[in-house]
């Protein structure tokens, strides 16, 4: 059989060798060269040898991009922050496929929107956190087929919904050609990896192919990061619950200490204070400020009352027994201070540079429990005491005491009684009394007592209408309505009794003969109790039917003639010394007691007569004017 095969000539043979040693080294001689070497008969050699030699340079050419893959995972993997991984995929993509620009957009499964988060090679300022709503654009495309998409000119392509800040963003930034590749692992989307020229042109399948194999490893490495950076955050978080617990743990104790020891709310405001680093105000069962640390609490009151919005959250506080919080204002919290149905005050917590966490405001409630037992403990050792001062009141006030036992009583609460006192009347009804008692009780140095009429305070001073003053300015802080004080001075203890009886006649007789509250004193009125008792309607009805005209033609034509009348007396029916006391000429008080004379008839000047006028003008002029 006759042999076929074709043998190559000794100088054929070297061009091939040649040509194979360009091959290994990545030359690729083209057709005239390959002839060249081979001769006409070479042509089928030289085209086989062509397609191999492109081949070899793909193959090395995929070689070097699995290698920059590889590369890439490895330096990658090392990085745990989640945004700097995207800035460094990015970048990868960028050097390795070449395009001018590459971008990272993240995908939001809660609401199926993308948000730029990386990118490289951009210059607009639009681009950054840009966002692409649901169903529009490449990007939503890639998310829902989970697929590549790309277009060689956004501007020609009419197959996707557009969104006119995208738009605006790739008019910005000249884009016209993009490759979009699901970042995706196990099936979850992580997000779309772009690659985009600023010039037209198709992405052939090599480059599409290593954008998606690259967009594969980068969604394990940032699933990696955010699996590490989340592992991270849960350690940081339950080591800060940790030292949150033990700083918890530190208050509680300091605080049930404030209350074994018997401080006062300033203490628990000033130890809630510092574990939270923030202003803390406490407040009192009426919401009036007690204490703040440090100080300008007092912001959260305004005349002396609670804002609008505290007291609301205070209310829900109230209710809820949790923290209720508060918009504005700089508060952030408040906690009713409770114990039963009991409301005993209330814990304002201010803001600081972050919110409240859930252990900070049980701190919070755990404080306004610790203030509840501060409170009741208080009020318990001052109910006693204030006890034991009101029966001391009682027996000094009613004279059934014995005097060496009220002596030892008063001295173990350095009270001296053989001076003069004062006594003050307060007359409220029965269902006000309870707390008018306790807001008087306590109070600079006085005995505080509930009568049937009302409460009386009593104390060694001289001065009643001074005394009186500081009690009903202490009242007015509780009572709502208008408050009458009345005070008598007694010489001694033993004239308690009877000037407390005086005092108390004497708060009865006034309310039905002026409807003015104030301070009044007893000695002012004792003339109209010795006369009429405590009957003011029997005192007022003796004025107007005395008086009747004299006080008509005052009312309408507005002069003083029941003054003109009450100065003639005091001053002995003396013509120019009423005119000198009224600041009137002689003649101008002969007109009026003539006035006086044509309505009072001719004898109203006798000594008896004068005098029943003097009291009823009197009593005429403390229904009209404010005493004292």
């Amino acid at each position: 059989m006759e042999d076929s095969t074709v043998r190559l000539d000794e100088a054929a043979q070297r061009a091939v060798i040649d040509l194979l040693r360009r091959l290994e080294t990545g030359e690729q001689p083209g057709p005239e060269e390959a002839r060249e070497l081979l001769g006409t008969t070479g042509e089928e050699l030289t085209a086989q040898f062509q397609r191999t030699s492109a081949l070899v340079g793909r193959l090395r050419r995929r070689e070097r991009e699995l290698l920059a893959l590889i590369t890439s995972t490895h330096d990658l993997v090392q990085i745990h922050d989640v945004q700097a991984v995207l800035n460094r995929l990015v970048g990868r993509a960028h050097d390795l496929v070449g395009a001018e620009v590459t971008y990272m957009s993240l995908y939001d499964s809660r609401t199926d929107e993308l948000f730029v988060r990386a990118s490289r090679g951009t210059v607009s300022p639009l681009f950054p956190g840009l966002r692409v709503p649901a169903g529009v654009g490449i990007a939503s495309r890639v998310v829902h087929t989970l697929a590549p998409q790309w277009v060689a000119d956004y501007w020609e392509t009419a197959d996707f919904a557009h969104d006119p800040e995208i738009d605006r963003a790739i008019t910005d930034e000249h884009l016209r050609s993009l490759l979009g590749v699901p970042v995706s692992a196990d099936g979850e989307i992580l997000g779309v990896l772009f690659a985009a020229d600023r010039s037209a042109r198709s992405f052939g399948r090599d480059e599409i192919a290593l954008l998606s194999a690259f967009a594969d490893q980068a969604a394990l490495i940032l699933r990696t990061a955010r699996l590490f950076s989340e592992a991270t955050e849960a350690a940081e978080r339950a080591e800060k619950h940790a030292d949150e617990t033990a700083t918890a743990a530190q208050v509680h104790e300091q605080l049930t200490t404030l209350v074994l020891s018997g401080h006062s709310p300033r203490e628990v405001a000033a130890t809630l204070s510092g574990a939270l680093g923030r202003p803390v105000s406490v407040a009192d069962r009426d919401l009036s400020h007690l204490a703040s640390v440090p100080e300008g609490g007092e912001a959260w009151w305004r005349s002396g009352r609670l804002i609008p919005d505290a007291a609301q959250a205070a209310e829900r506080s109230r209710v809820s027994g949790r923290c209720a919080h508060v918009d504005g204002h700089g508060l952030a919290a408040v906690a009713a201070v409770v114990t039963g149905s009991a409301y005993l005050g209330l814990v304002l917590v201010g803001e600081a540079d972050a919110p409240l966490t859930e252990l900070e405001q049980l701190t919070i409630e755990r404080s306004a429990q610790i203030l509840a037992l501060l409170t009741m403990r208080q009020e318990a050792l001052t109910d006693a005491e204030e006890r034991v001062r009101g029966e001391l009141a009682l027996d000094l006030l009613s004279g059934s005491g014995e005097t060496e036992s009220l002596e030892r009583r008063a001295r173990a609460r350095d009270i001296e009684l053989d001076r003069p006192w004062t006594v003050v009347a307060l007359p409220v009804p029965d269902e006000r009394r309870h707390g008018l008692l306790r807001a008087l009780s306590g109070g600079r140095g006085w005995l505080a007592a509930a009568q049937e009429q009302g409460v009386a305070v009593l104390a060694p001073v001289e001065n009643p209408y001074e005394l009186a003053e500081q009690v009903r300015a202490r009242a007015r802080q509780t009572e709502r309505a208008p408050v009458i004080a009345v005070a008598g001075l007694a010489q001694g203890p033993a004239f308690l009794p009877e000037v407390a009886r005086e005092t108390w006649d004497c708060a009865e007789l006034l309310p039905q003969l002026t409807d003015e509250a104030g301070v009044f004193l007893t000695e002012e009125y004792e003339p109209y109790l010795t006369m009429f008792g405590t009957d003011g309607r029997r005192a007022r009805r003796f004025a107007v039917r005395l008086l009747g005209p004299v006080i008509d033609w005052d009312s309408k034509h507005g002069t003083e003639l029941t003054d003109t009348l009450i100065a003639y007396v005091d001053h002995g029916a003396g013509v120019t010394r009423t005119a000198r006391a009224l600041f009137v000429h002689p003649n101008t008080v002969k007109q009026r007691l003539e006035r006086l004379t044509a309505m009072l008839g001719p004898n109203w000047r006798s000594p008896e007569n004068l005098f029943r006028l003097g009291v009823a003008a009197r009593l005429h002029r403390i229904r009209t004017k404010r005493p004292l």
